[in-house]
């Protein structure tokens, strides 16, 4: 069973959300440009609060195969 862990750091809240149908599969750099895509804006300002920095685990990070644990770090970029 898949879950998001989502944070609020506004007012320091947080909650888990059951994995979404859209992103079933997706683990890493898929999952983290899924959300960015989906969830903020074309138009916002990198370093706005509508902005969201995601730390996805990859595909088959817990699994006995090299090179699985990573992690993957992803938001929207200030650089033109």
């Amino acid at each position: 069973m898949s879950r998001i862990l989502r944070l609020n750091m506004t007012d320091n809240s947080f909650y888990w959300e059951a994995d979404l149908p859209a992103y079933a599969g997706l683990g890493g750099r898929g999952l983290s440009s899924r959300i960015i895509r989906h969830e903020v804006p074309p138009t916002c300002h990198p370093l706005s609060a509508a902005n969201k920095l995601i730390l996805a685990p990859g595909l088959l990070t817990g699994t006995a195969a090299a090179n699985s644990g990573r992690i993957s770090v992803g938001g929207k970029s200030p650089r033109p």
